[in-house]
């Protein structure tokens, strides 16, 4: 698992190296490589001994949310083009190999004695990005991007007969179709795949992948450790795996404070110990120290701006504050070590929970699992080493779901969720609210506060569903939704399991073929944005919902009563005979929302009214006051707040006004928009829930998975002239009205 991981914050801590000495430098020799350079004429294949590929959602979310916030500081400074300085470069890490020559295809061939996950990721990263380029027509990306998936020929860069297949498929812009015969790498690489392009589209606009591409091959980098032959590798490779650790970030961090307290260190280290074992939830787990000492700094001590220097160096960044951390005499630092044990007993609980669910500490796996891990910071900005451990778990409990509710609220409004999202609501928001409170009713009135200046409110009319970009994020909604019912009923149920991709699939009740409804709703636009709607939507186990395939939902209807009350209850005669279900719906105020439909009712019929019942659940379940009046919450029209978007920053610069219309011509037809208050994009033909970049809103009048938006949609001028709204961005930065630069793209 050698020097394995790409996080900036943990590279320090995990990393395993050569000790001085152990191969003697005999013919090691080593190099920085840009991405472009790394996969230039070159393939990368793998020996025996490396293990399957296995990186989780997780460190797919940490790298794209990583690569992201680099490239935007790269944008952001102004100095670049003046002094190009090695801070511009953002490193990956070393990767260990030997090569030689592929006499078939004269390229270097490499063998990765460490980086296999790495470079596999890399390769499906590309894939994305070349799918992308090719669908949205990125003509000045393309090349490049086909030479690092393709090289100069059209193999793959990735040699590994294994993965060859799914690759290729995936390299295509095909799916590929797992059978019980793929290993788990191949599973793991076709669902990496997958959630990278999620990542992709809920991170970037189709506009930005012009820089985006450059910087990323240009500007990330990797050293490569190289050793001599394949004997000499695997040597290397047991030196790494099988000698000691380095010192991490908290090993220094002891050392440290123990270095300030004379006679008393064994005192100190046996107090410091103590804290270990509490935060130690399994003997292999090596991370949970470091990230619980760098989120009690981030919640106690540090300001918002010292997250990149705690994530580097968290014990040099107490070092040089000391102060900060009220570290002056030596009894200081007993205090300060007692206070981290007693912080950590309390905060135990949440860190068991967040890879399995647990009896009142659900949220805390949701967050984790929905990528907001900074929920360990507020859980400990909230907590004292005063309270009780009843106490310290009902303040975190609270935290942990206002974060599910607000995360649940910005999705279903269809808003980003993405660190920058994340960072401003834990390090914006809650953190100062949070350090000022004592006691739970003081945490619970400034939550409730909070939530009462942005009240769980959707509009009637909310058409949100699935999208390109937004997988992950719906099927949590039918989990948690699905589980709410089941519980509802009294009937068992696995939220773990409804959440997995691996055991569930997202099922449409009408299929793709928009002939059988076309009487109904003329427009194929309309069909596919109504078909993708979260009431139109529900969970279904994999082997029942491929076995169902592109039924109507007519023929559809009888196998749904084995399955989720959510679906079964549109089956004949499911209601019959349920009295537990009758009592659900009773209670909830449910009668006109959940129940089966007339054979011949239309689709919007009972479309409009599974959105409503979704809706109302979704209320019922985040919005606890909302129990005694369950669809009260859905009929107010929520408080705007301004997008992060191209057109919303236009919109903010006076480019563009509230209202303005824009127009696509597809096939033929022209499509139109308006662009909403806080720079929301709402389909003329749906109206409904704003969709949050043009590139979605084209999509979908496409039928496609990408689209440059912004190269797609026009204004129309007094003149009568059709102008994109990318043209009218570049139009306002060369007038010096948009921040920005020249654009180096050719033709539009």
């Amino acid at each position: 698992m050698a020097i394995e991981n790409f996080s900036r914050s943990r590279l320090n801590g995990n990393s395993r190296w050569i000790r001085d000495g152990d191969m003697r430098g005999d013919g090691i020799s080593a190099d920085v490589f840009s991405l472009d350079r790394l996969f230039d004429n070159v393939s990368y294949e793998i020996d025996y001994y490396q293990r399957e590929y296995t990186w989780g959602e997780d460190e797919i979310r940490t790298l794209i949310a990583d690569l992201q916030t680099a490239f935007n500081d790269y944008e952001a400074d102004r100095q670049r083009f003046r002094r190009p300085s090695a801070s511009s470069a953002y490193f990956l890490g070393p990767f260990v190999y030997y090569e030689d020559d592929d006499p078939r295809t004269r390229r270097k061939r490499r063998f990765l004695v460490d980086g296999q996950q790495r470079f596999v990721t890399l390769q499906l990263l590309f894939i994305q990005l070349r799918n992308i380029a090719k669908d949205v027509g990125l003509r000045r990306i393309l090349p490049d991007l086909e030479r690092v998936v393709l090289g100069r020929g059209k193999t793959l860069t990735i040699g590994i007969p294994e993965f060859a297949p799914a690759l290729r498929a995936l390299a295509d812009g095909r799916d590929w179709e797992q059978t019980p015969r793929d290993s788990l790498s191949v599973r793991n690489v076709v669902q990496r795949s997958r959630q990278i392009a999620e990542h992709l589209h809920e991170l970037f606009e189709s506009d930005q992948y012009d820089d985006f591409v450059p910087w990323l091959l240009e500007h990330v980098t990797l050293a490569g450790i190289r050793a001599v032959d394949a004997d000499h590798g695997y040597r290397m490779f047991e030196t790494m795996n099988d000698r000691g650790a380095r010192l991490t970030p908290v090993d220094l961090l002891k050392s440290y404070l123990l270095s300030h307290v004379g006679e008393d260190a064994d005192q100190l280290n046996r107090r410091w110990r103590e804290m270990l074992a509490e935060l130690t939830i399994e003997r292999s787990d090596t991370d949970t120290a470091s990230r619980f000492i760098r989120s009690f700094l981030l919640a106690r001590y540090a300001d918002r701006a010292d997250t990149p220097q705690i994530d580097a160096n968290l014990n040099v960044w107490a070092r040089k504050n000391h102060e900060r951390l009220g570290l002056r005499k030596e009894y200081d630092y007993f205090e300060f070590v007692e206070s981290l044990l007693a912080v950590a007993a309390r905060a135990r609980p949440f860190l068991a929970a967040r890879n399995t669910i647990k009896d009142g500490y659900e949220s805390v796996y949701f967050n984790e699992r929905n990528g907001l891990g900074e929920q360990l910071t507020a859980v400990l900005a909230a907590i004292q080493a005063a309270d009780t451990h009843s106490e310290a778990a009902a303040k975190g409990q609270a935290v942990c779901d206002f974060i599910d509710r607000w995360y649940a609220l910005q999705i279903l409004r269809d808003r980003p969720v993405n660190a920058r999202e994340i960072g401003e609501l834990v390090h914006g928001q809650l953190i100062p609210l949070l350090r000022g409170t004592q006691t739970l009713q003081d945490l619970t009135d400034s939550l409730g506060k909070l939530m009462t200046s942005d009240p769980f409110v959707l509009p009637e009319s909310s058409t949100f569903g699935l999208r390109p970009n937004n997988a992950h994020q719906v099927r949590y909604i039918l989990a948690r939704v699905t589980a709410f019912v089941e519980s509802g009923v009294g009937r068992p149920y696995d939220t773990a399991k409804l959440l997995s991709s691996d055991d569930h699939d997202i099922e449409h009740l009408w299929a793709t073929h928009h002939g059988r409804v076309a009487s109904e709703i003329p427009d194929a636009v309309v069909f596919r944005t109504r078909r993708n709607q979260l009431g139109a939507l529900g969970l279904l186990p994999k082997r029942t919902n491929s076995s169902l395939n592109d039924l109507p939902l007519a023929d559809k209807l009888s196998h749904y009563s084995g399955q989720n009350v959510m679906l079964a209850v549109l089956s004949p005669g499911y209601y019959e005979r349920k009295p537990e279900l009758q009592s659900f719906i009773k209670r909830y105020h449910l009668q006109k929302l959940m129940h089966r439909f007339a054979a011949n009712a239309r689709m919007m019929t009972i479309l409009e009214t599974r959105q409503r019942l979704m809706l109302t659940l979704c209320a019922l379940i985040w919005d606890p006051r909302s129990l005694d009046s369950a669809a009260s919450s859905t009929t107010r029209t929520p408080p705007p707040r301004r997008r992060k978007t191209d057109v919303a920053r236009m919109l903010g610069a006076g480019i563009i006004t509230p209202g303005t219309s824009i127009v696509m011509t597809h096939r033929g037809t022209d499509h139109w928009a308006e662009i909403d208050a806080d720079g929301g994009i709402v389909l003329r033909a749906t109206g409904g829930t704003p969709f949050d970049k043009v590139d979605d809103a084209g999509a979908v009048v496409k039928g496609v998975n990408n689209c440059s938006g912004m190269a797609v949609w026009h204004v129309i001028e007094p003149s009568g002239d059709r102008v994109s709204l990318r043209a009218l961005k570049e139009r306002a930065i060369a007038d010096g009205k948009f921040p920005g630069r020249r654009p180096t793209r050719g033709p539009k």
